[in-house]
């Protein structure tokens, strides 16, 4: 009978620790990300002034709390930043919902950032499952399942039952993406959910797509080498800006015409006067509730240069014109060349872009007390006629030309941009 009672209570305590057991957290990985400058840009010191590491734990639960040699911990945009002396090597993470996690590693290293993913467990479904894996072009992207929210970062490991599935993305700044997944049982498999930037649309089938660029304090325009030499942009403030031109089959669905010389749905428009492309947008924006502009002359430089970051790169995304640029005599579909480190093409050549300044010269710029006048709109990136060797600076990110605003020529579109 007593072995009896101690078999029965031994069951019980086990029944009693299955859920707990599902209730651990699980690290997927933790690795130092070179790319992410947080730890240095957003630096803190600790208390002998030494720099500290930062590690991002990408955790969607607002009462984590945590432990080890810590100077301070954060939670900003669906993650927590904790930052840990030169040289820790461990961290206990603590949440009301679930068991106490301690991780261990080797010594992390000051001004060095840390990528910490964790996975929640799945407890509603004890049954055989598959694995999916969500990636994305965005990193902190809140991630939900069936409707509830199991992630602040991708990629994400959902494990779960066999069947089709609903997964959501959402993240500041981007459209929404929806998709359906298929989940195989025992197979472990890829999707890839690519986020748009927000002011990314569709007209009857035709999509649009912008890209987020953030501001900067302060921006070199030009180059020494050029005509105007440079010029210092400062409290240039974030951005969107078309990934591409904008095509021949959306200036028809928006206009109702198509003045292009050379004509293809999928070809940038051109032929088009600066006046043209304002009362383009004005129809534009009307029909979506939007306020898209052209871009400034500074914004249109940056984003070529990706964001400032590439200031070596002659050309909008390499240091060579074959690589980017579309010179070849003729234009070609959006995108057919490699794109810059933002993602956005064709920034040199295919069709010479309109800005929405007046022309002056970087000295005029510089000098707030001259008169301010002109009689051109400055125009950029060059176009598919400039491949000759006295034309091929054309091309060039610094390039200036210019252009009277009710004049149309065929190797002059545009691309879109709008405030963020």
């Amino acid at each position: 009978m007593m072995r009896k009672t101690i078999y029965c209570c031994l069951c019980y305590l086990l029944f009693l620790a299955l859920p707990v057991q599902a209730q651990e957290l699980k690290v997927l990985s933790f690795k130092a990300d070179e790319s992410d400058i947080s730890a240095v840009k957003f630096k803190v010191e600790d208390a002998n002034g030494d720099a500290c590491a930062l590690v991002k734990v990408g955790l969607a639960l607002p009462d984590a709390t945590f432990e080890g040699d810590i100077v301070k911990q954060e939670y900003r945009d669906g993650e927590y930043w904790v930052y840990l002396i030169d040289g820790a090597n461990w961290l206990n993470i603590k949440t009301k919902k679930y068991l106490p996690l301690r991780y261990e590693f080797a010594g992390v290293k000051k001004l060095t950032t840390y990528i910490m993913q964790i996975e929640k467990p799945q407890t509603a479904y004890e049954g055989p499952t598959g694995t999916v894996v969500v990636t994305s072009n965005v990193r902190q992207a809140d991630v939900y399942v069936d409707g509830e929210k199991l992630s602040s970062v991708t990629p994400f490991d959902y494990r779960g039952p066999e069947g089709q599935h609903t997964v959501e993305l959402r993240s500041p700044g981007y459209n929404d993406e929806r998709i359906t997944i298929d989940v195989k049982l025992n197979q472990r498999l890829r999707q890839q959910v690519t986020m748009k930037a927000a002011g990314s649309f569709q007209i009857d089938g035709i999509s649009y797509e912008m890209i987020n660029v953030s501001g900067t304090g302060s921006f070199l325009m030009g180059s020494p080498e050029s005509i105007d030499k440079t010029y210092t942009v400062t409290g240039l403030r974030s951005f969107r800006i078309g990934k591409t031109e904008v095509t021949q089959a959306l200036w028809q669905a928006v206009m109702g015409s198509n003045p292009s010389m050379n004509q293809g749905p999928e070809l940038p428009v051109e032929n088009v006067s600066w006046d043209d492309c304002q009362e383009f947008i004005s129809k534009l924006n009307e029909q979506q509730g939007t306020h898209f502009r052209l871009p400034t002359e500074a914004e249109w430089e940056y984003a070529a240069r990706a964001a400032g970051a590439t200031r070596a790169e002659d050309f909008a995304g390499s240091r060579s014109a074959d690589d980017v640029a579309n010179a070849s005599g003729r234009t070609l579909p959006v995108g057919s060349r490699k794109p810059n480190a933002l993602g956005i093409c064709d920034m040199s050549g295919n069709v010479a872009e309109w800005c929405d300044d007046w022309w002056q010269s970087y000295a005029s710029k510089q000098n707030t007390t001259a008169r301010k006048t002109s009689f051109f709109r400055v125009v950029r990136g060059g176009s598919y006629a400039d491949g000759d060797k006295q034309s091929r600076d054309h091309l060039r990110c610094y390039f200036r030309g210019k252009q009277k605003p009710a004049d149309a020529k065929p190797t002059t579109g545009l691309r879109l941009a709008q405030d963020m």
